[in-house]
């Protein structure tokens, strides 16, 4: 009985990681798409990491999930209250500029760790009630947002 428990908690890690990629895995879509079911990016879960593709030139990026300290960066960046960045899961990828000089440029080589810092890109899931809580989600109608330097902040939805 005692080997069989090992053995049920030894799969358990495997779970964990599987049920983590099938957060953000999926197609995503938006309200500025020429119909409600138009995929703008795909996230694929690879291993423990993920790729964004977007459907319009197929272009692909490496994504990382951003940690506490990503988060809670991102989110006084944003002005938003600190205590709701701890119930957010978010993928950021590419590397965020300095300046608007440096968006316009190529873009610069970032010194800090993946998942400490916000990329160019960033897809969140908020639960409800701390999106409530943040000006810029609260009318949102879904759970998911995305971010870029360009577009601002947009309401986003899973497809599938």
């Amino acid at each position: 009985m005692r080997r069989l428990l090992l053995l049920a908690l030894s799969a358990c890690p495997a779970i964990v990681i599987a049920g983590d990629a099938d957060r953000f895995a999926g197609d995503y879509g938006h309200d500025a798409t020429a119909t409600a079911d138009e995929v703008v990016w795909t996230v694929v879960a690879v291993g423990d990491q993920w790729r964004i593709v977007r459907t319009a030139d197929g272009e692909a990026q490496a994504a990382h999930r951003l940690q506490a300290r990503g988060r809670a960066t991102f989110w006084d960046r944003m002005g938003w209250p600190a205590d709701t960045a701890t119930d957010a899961d978010c993928l950021s990828w590419g590397e965020k500029p300095a300046s608007l000089a440096d968006l316009l440029a190529d873009p610069p080589t970032s010194a800090t760790a993946p998942g400490d810092e916000a990329g160019l890109g960033v897809l969140c899931h908020v639960p409800p009630a701390s999106r409530a809580r943040i000006e810029w989600l609260a009318s949102h109608a879904g759970d998911w947002f995305y971010y870029d330097p360009v577009a601002g902040v947009m309401d986003v939805r899973r497809l599938r």
